[in-house]
């Protein structure tokens, strides 16, 4: 049956706002079944305050390895100090010069030492303990958060599936009907609506293709499509009897593609008979054609 130009405008337009329309629809059925929340898992798993005594645990961190390092420097400019007293007062008492001044100096020198020398010990120890209460709670808490997650990736999962069943349950049984229509009816409006369930459940894979494997998945489909691509090539357009008669058709011999004249029966570069006798009206005729460019026979 033959149909007007606009009976096919038509009937495009009619399978694209379908496929606009079923495709929204598709996306509203992602907002039926009810999605995981990862907040219920990391309250199920106690984490919340748990994140909560770490991101104190790290400030105070912070805070104490400021005093640390700053007690550390004090405890080496105090050394220095009492290194050079001690060593000035020992000078001075070896060549009889010593004074009070600098006993006072030198004793002093070693007071602020061990002085300096204690508040470093007490800045290292709170320090140390607690960065090593901070290390065992963040360690707890990626514990749980991988056990929570791991729930929550399969909840995840299972909705996904959910999610593919709905739309499933809408797009197999419009394409199903469609094709059950054909067989009945075989007209431009079924085989629109053929074309629209077929767009429709491709649209379908390729987006749950992409949304489980995403790069992997759509690397794997256009592998898979480039090979079936490659054979369909391979099996209608490069049938060695097409490339003959493509290769006859420029003057090149069939077998190397060397160029060849109307005269010359054999290839001079491989050997290849060129030419061969029709039995019809006794020509010599291009070799594999089907039909006689003299006589029109086979």
């Amino acid at each position: 049956m033959e149909y007007s130009r606009a009976e096919k405008i038509l009937a495009s337009l009619f399978v694209v706002f379908l496929i606009i329309a079923s495709i929204n629809f598709l996306r509203e059925l992602e907002k039926v079944p009810a999605r995981p929340n990862y907040d219920y898992y990391q309250a199920k798993y106690g984490i919340k305050p748990l994140l909560e005594n770490q991101s104190r645990l790290m400030s105070l961190d912070r805070d104490l390895l400021k005093v640390y390092q700053s007690a550390q420097e004090n405890l080496t400019e105090a050394e220095r100090v009492y290194t050079f007293k001690r060593e000035e007062y020992r000078v001075a008492l070896e060549s009889g010069n010593a004074t009070e001044k600098l006993k006072t100096e030198y004793m002093n020198a070693k007071e602020g030492y061990e002085n300096a020398y204690i508040r470093y010990l007490g800045a290292k120890s709170a320090y140390e303990k607690v960065h090593q209460e901070l290390e065992e709670l963040s360690a707890q808490i990626n514990q749980l958060s991988q056990r929570a997650g791991e729930e929550y990736g399969r909840a995840y999962d299972i909705y996904r599936l959910k999610i593919l069943a709905l739309k499933l349950l809408f797009t197999l049984p419009v394409f199903v009907a469609s094709f059950f229509l054909f067989r009945r009816y075989k007209n431009i409006y079924v085989l629109s609506l053929i074309s629209y369930s077929s767009l429709l459940l491709i649209y379908l894979i390729l987006s749950t293709i992409w949304s489980t494997v995403q790069v992997i998945g759509l690397s794997l489909f256009g592998a898979g499509a480039s090979i079936a691509a490659l054979y369909y090539l391979r099996k209608e357009y490069l049938k060695p009897e097409r490339v003959y008669r493509r290769r006859i058709a420029q003057n090149k011999c069939y077998n190397c593609g060397f160029p060849i004249k109307d005269d010359y029966i054999v290839c001079p570069n491989c050997g290849a008979k060129l030419k061969e006798k029709c039995e019809k009206c006794g020509a010599m005729k291009p070799i594999h054609l089907d039909f006689c460019p003299y006589c029109g026979g086979q």
